[in-house]
């Protein structure tokens, strides 16, 4: 199954797109970053494929900013695959 991870050079710019996710009512989970995807931040936001042109278009409208957002198809781990 293929899984959406959106990816940041660095923690500020994670928590800030999170927040702003969220508050658009959209879901978002704070992840490790895949390594197979980035080695540049330790956390990625793990999030919904239907919503990945809405967080693109969030992104512009509130000048957040991110690497990109990757698809990855991989093994879903809730234990691994999330924070806290």
């Amino acid at each position: 199954m293929k899984h959406y991870y959106v990816l940041f050079n660095n923690h500020t710019e994670g928590i800030a797109m999170y927040n702003a996710v969220k508050a658009a009512g959209m879901k978002a989970q704070i992840s490790p970053t895949p390594r197979e995807l980035s080695v540049c931040c330790g956390i990625s936001l793990l999030v919904q494929e239907e919503d990945v042109e809405r967080i693109h278009a969030l992104a512009a409208e509130q000048d957040l900013g991110y690497i990109g957002i990757e698809g990855l198809d991989n093994e879903f781990n809730n234990q691994r695959h999330r924070y806290g």
